[in-house]
């Protein structure tokens, strides 16, 4: 086995990455989406079948029914389910043998729907995020000149005029209290900007496509 850690921006990326590790003679057989970590088989040889993985992104939840539906939809095309939910997000499909079609999409609308729905999935976290950063923001919890102010998330009086051990040892026992006070803050709006770089990355990957294949 072996497990690679990668982060994406886009789909259409995160999916070129993986085949191209697959065509080295390993398979995709393992995602942990949360912890963004790949775990590959090795084929065990080089007559191997070597298949393509493609990526489906759904933006809401499934009945377990209708979810089932679906995998046995793509499993009737010739797709095996790598790893999904029915709770959304990410679905990989993989090949089931080298006569299955090498792509899960017939035509440019519905290759293109994956990254609309992961666009408008991004654009929602953006929107909570901030908004949960404004409203800290704004009920006093933090401000705007202490957010980058690193000495001003401690609140020991005269830490930065100690010396010695007396500091260190004041240090520290603040710094744990320091990182909960910061931490959240700095969580909403590094997260909120990862997400609008995903919506703008993929919004180019839905119009390079489109003007490619007029």
């Amino acid at each position: 086995m072996m497990r690679k850690f990668k982060l994406f921006l886009s789909l259409r990326a995160e999916e070129k990455w993986i085949n191209l590790v697959q065509e080295t003679g390993y398979r995709l057989v393992k995602v942990n989406p949360f912890l963004h970590i790949y775990t590959f088989e090795k084929l065990n040889s080089e007559t191997d079948f070597s298949p393509y993985t493609r990526i489906d992104f759904h933006d809401e939840n499934m009945s377990t029914s209708k979810y089932l539906d679906y995998v046995t939809m793509f499993s009737d095309s010739g797709w095996k389910l790598v790893y999904g939910s029915r709770h959304g997000g990410a679905q990989y499909f993989q090949q089931k043998n080298a006569q299955s079609p090498r792509d899960i999409f017939s035509d440019l609308e519905s290759k293109n729907l994956p990254r609309k729905r992961f666009i408008n999935f991004a654009l929602t976290y953006v929107i909570l995020l901030f908004t949960d950063f404004f409203v800290f923001i704004q009920a006093g919890y933090f401000n705007w000149n202490n957010l980058f102010n690193l000495r001003s998330w401690y609140l020991t009086p005269g830490l930065w005029n100690m010396k010695g051990n007396v500091f260190w040892r004041a240090f520290l026992f603040e710094t744990p209290f320091a990182l909960l006070r910061s931490v959240f803050f700095l969580f909403f709006l590094i997260m909120g900007i990862y997400y609008i770089l995903k919506a703008i990355v993929n919004g180019n990957d839905v119009r390079e496509s489109t003007i490619n294949d007029k």
